[in-house]
């Protein structure tokens, strides 16, 4: 994969909050691992709203997608976690 390097700039608050939140791991590793899953969100998003466009679902039948999507969404949880 070519990497190609690009300059952003941040507030010093959010800076020290990313570098803390990448811990051990490169900084540039983590910050693309963010942008992509926001970017994959925001894919899933205009997907959604393509459905409700062209599908034009029933209120129940949108009721019933939201939900599933929103379980699609949701983070897995852990097991053993409290």
């Amino acid at each position: 994969m070519a990497i190609k390097r690009i300059t952003i700039s941040v507030p010093e608050r959010v800076a020290a909050r990313i570098k803390k939140a990448a811990g051990s791991a490169p900084v540039s590793a983590w910050v693309t691992d963010a942008i992509e899953d926001r970017l994959e969100d925001a894919e899933l998003e205009r997907a959604w709203a393509a459905f409700v466009r062209d599908v034009k679902p029933t209120r129940e039948e949108a009721r019933r997608a939201h939900a599933m999507y929103e379980r699609l969404l949701k983070p897995p949880r852990r097991r053993g976690a409290a």
